[in-house]
């Protein structure tokens, strides 16, 4: 158990999109691609068990939690329940857990997070910062839309995501206060749209991006951002005012590629790994669905690479 970091480095598990439904039955995306809502208690025991064996210092979850909100047809008695099963077993972990809310982890209708957010103890439409002797961990709460955004797609969720004035503010003061140790940012839905020949809908994005971009991209301490809700992995990397920023999109559990990142924080890199279940014959259901769902985990480099961090003062 590594409930302390070693002086060495910092392990963080991060996962995305479990959309865990116990009871459900599998969803087929319009594109014919397989995920996997009836395993879900196997994918939830799985993923637990991987991240307790890793010995990981922490863990984040990205969002989608459950398959609440609109598009799934969740009844509220089993968003109820999926909220309650996931936060327990998460917290059952050895080592703290802390997550963001997805566009489907609001109750079936699509306008209420409040729950959510009072179960992860997060204040309405904010995240969350977290430090450590390695880095700065910016938890960004990209479910902060309001009720004029929210009405209109009713009986959905709004699906794309939106950073209130709040939020922004908070991720301003925490930006301008990280006394030059590296920055990670973590969020729902994208910031960048992802490289590649996959077609980009707005729907995946935060609608107010290219705001938060701009004040990320001021700051020379943040080094990378990472991202759910696509269900496939993505890597950019991309230079502003001089400076590089790594985008990554992380996978999900209930779609191929049934995977979850493993970051590796030293004093001089970032090291990503990507580490499948060890559901084989799950996996290979979802990748050989529709049309083939190969692409879901992206270049072999993508898979495991580092991100330097020489050049980052640490005299903090």
């Amino acid at each position: 158990m590594s409930n302390s970091y070693s002086h060495s480095c910092m392990r963080i598990g991060l996962c995305s999109d479990t959309h865990y439904w116990p009871g459900g039955t599998n969803t087929l995306t319009p594109a014919g691609g397989l995920q996997l809502q009836q395993h879900s208690q196997q994918l939830q025991a799985s993923l637990l068990s991987e991240l307790k064996a890793a010995d990981v210092d922490l863990v984040i979850h990205l969002g989608d939690l459950t398959c609440g909100g609109g598009s799934f047809g969740m009844p509220r008695e089993k968003f109820l329940q999926s909220l309650l099963e996931t936060h327990a077993g998460f917290n059952s972990l050895p080592m703290p857990t802390y997550a963001l809310p997805g566009n489907h982890d609001c109750l079936p209708g699509g306008n209420d997070w409040a729950l959510f957010e009072k179960l992860w103890q997060l204040d309405s439409g904010l995240g969350r910062t977290i430090d450590t002797p390695h880095a700065r961990l910016i938890l960004l709460n990209a479910q902060g839309h309001s009720v004029d955004q929210i009405d209109p797609t009713f009986p959905h969720d709004p699906v794309y995501g939106w950073i209130n004035e709040s939020e922004m503010a908070r991720l301003e003061a925490d930006l301008a206060s990280s006394d030059g140790r590296p920055i990670f940012v973590f969020i729902h839905q994208l910031l960048l749209p992802w490289t590649g020949t996959q077609p980009w809908k707005d729907f995946y994005g935060v609608k107010n991006a290219a705001a938060v971009r701009s004040i990320l991209h001021s700051c020379r301490d943040v080094q990378a951002i990472f991202q759910g809700h696509a269900h496939r992995l993505n890597v950019q990397k991309i230079w502003q005012n001089m400076s590089p920023f790594t985008y990554v999109v992380t996978p999900s559990i209930v779609e191929y590629p049934v995977s979850w990142l493993m970051l590796t924080v030293t004093p001089e890199m970032l090291e990503v790994k990507m580490m499948p279940l060890p559901l084989p014959d799950l996996r290979s259901r979802s990748m050989n669905s529709g049309q083939g769902q190969h692409w879901r985990d992206g270049e072999p480099e993508w898979q495991s690479f580092t991100i330097p961090l020489l050049e980052m003062d640490l005299s903090y």
